[in-house]
């Protein structure tokens, strides 16, 4: 694990979380579809081929392990969010039946975790890009998870998506080695994502972003370079953010990990975070 910045104070935490993360390739040459469920794998077998199937998989999988980690106690949510980096090996520490008995169902919406037949109060986000997918575990409040791939957008793309405030925090990282603007976007779109995962916004689909304002961000230089790293995962900072539409704030605790090509976040509220 690399530099965490922590400017959230710890008595106001409401999140209790772990993060698996698993790339796709780890599931090369593995008959995987067998830890699946009857009744996911009828969803998997549908799905088209390619890399969207096996980041759907790769996601079921980490899910899956960090559930039965906790279940035996070995791995246990913590406020700090620990990023756990998962392998093939590290799937093999539990059978393909136990596998099958922990169940990650959705109907379209959150994901339902299931452990032999019966459904579980630990909630699940799940999120999944570029051959990389990450879920998230909390045993106590919701949390959301999001990948997202950096890329430059055409300039509408930034104006119908963000706030002026929030172009000029992003415009304001180029330089010196911190994060660039797109991955500040990123970021800022990640967060987004996130809070409309949680429920938190009126409105129920990504259009409405001008609407929505990220607010209280740190200065990235001061928060650690956990955007910059070697893989996804070795390093990871976590900080306070306002989610402000119109006269609601929400106010979360969030956590954050990148290289130069992808942003993750995880999410969840603060303990009195809502105005």
């Amino acid at each position: 694990m690399g530099p965490r910045t922590d400017t959230a104070p710890s008595a106001a935490r409401a999140d209790e979380r772990v993060v698996g993360l698993l790339e796709v390739c780890e599931l090369r040459g593995g008959e995987y579809a067998g830890h699946l469920s009857a009744r996911e794998r009828a969803k998997y077998v549908r799905l088209p081929g390619g890399g969207r199937k096996g980041e759907w998989l790769a996601g079921r999988l980490a899910a899956k392990y960090l559930f039965l980690s906790r279940l035996e106690g070995a791995c246990r949510p913590r406020g700090e969010a620990p990023l756990l980096k998962l392998s093939a090996e590290a799937l093999g520490a539990y059978s393909p039946w136990m596998y099958r008995a922990a169940e990650v169902l959705s109907d379209g919406g959150a994901p339902r975790l299931f452990w032999c037949g019966g459904e579980r109060t630990e909630r699940l986000s799940l999120s999944h890009t570029r051959g990389v997918a990450g879920a998230c575990l909390t045993a106590g409040a919701p949390a959301a998870i999001d990948v997202e791939t950096v890329a430059p957008r055409h300039g509408a793309f930034y104006r119908k998506n963000f706030t002026e405030a929030e172009r000029r925090w992003a415009a304001g990282r180029a330089g010196g080695g911190a994060a660039g603007p797109d991955w500040c976007f990123t970021l800022l779109w990640a967060l987004k994502e996130s809070a409309l995962k949680l429920g938190w916004l009126s409105q129920s689909s990504v259009w409405s972003f001008p609407r929505i304002q990220i607010g209280g961000l740190p200065d990235l230089d001061r928060v650690g370079p956990f955007c910059w790293t070697g893989a996804l995962g070795d390093a990871c900072a976590s900080f306070t953010a306002r989610v402000e539409e119109d006269s609601r704030v929400t106010h979360a605790r969030v956590t954050a990990a990148g290289t130069r090509g992808l942003v993750l976040t995880t999410m969840s509220p603060l303990i009195g975070g809502f105005e």
